[in-house]
């Protein structure tokens, strides 16, 4: 006889044990019931003691979908440990205030991602200036966008950041120390060129 027809033999005969007892089914029903239900139940167990084990919790702003640059915040609090939050949060509601920056869904707001007046001034990172830029090909450059500015094919700026739209022609902030020369490039059209 092979392992198949035993199988199928031993199917049968559980089949005729079983059936005149409906009781024995439904004991082994409530049985698994139950050992899924202590299962579920430690496992949670397990993940509130791993979730206390990080130490003490912290309310934090966390943006609600993706902001880029110049767009206005949108943030609600959540309870976060302190151990995995990024320096600088954010002490009070930013919704309705402008991004300095791009944010991801879901990230937690730091006092650099916002641009509290709104005013291009606000989008400059520190120790940078802005100059307004006459392009000799439009570069379709978005604010908040980072960019390398560049003069008859030569690198002028190799960092750059659009923080303003001025009917058409992008304010960008470069390093103080190269402001001066981009300044000049003007003069003879400036190429600005979108980082991916």
């Amino acid at each position: 006889m092979s392992i198949i027809d035993r199988m199928g033999s031993g199917m049968a005969l559980l089949r005729r044990v079983l059936a005149p007892r409906p009781w024995v089914r439904w004991t082994v029903m409530v049985v698994c019931s139950a050992l899924f239900l202590t299962a579920v139940a430690d496992h949670r167990r397990q993940v509130t003691s791993a979730r206390d084990g990080w130490g003490e919790r912290r309310t934090v702003w966390v943006t609600d979908r993706s902001v880029a640059a110049g767009e206005p915040i949108t943030a609600t609090p959540t309870d976060h440990p302190t151990v995995v939050l990024p320096d600088d949060p954010v002490g009070h509601d930013p919704t309705g205030t402008m991004a300095r920056q791009a944010i991801g869904a879901g990230e937690v707001v730091v006092n650099v991602d916002v641009a509290p007046n709104g005013a291009p001034a606000d989008l400059i990172p520190a120790g940078w200036l802005a100059v307004p830029i006459v392009e000799a090909a439009p570069s379709s450059a978005a604010i908040g966008e980072r960019v390398v500015v560049t003069t008859d094919g030569v690198v002028v700026a190799d960092d750059g950041l659009v923080v303003a739209d001025l009917g058409g022609a992008p304010m960008v902030a470069v390093p103080a120390e190269v402001a001066p020369i981009v300044a000049l490039a003007n003069e003879s059209g400036v190429t600005l060129l979108r980082m991916p």
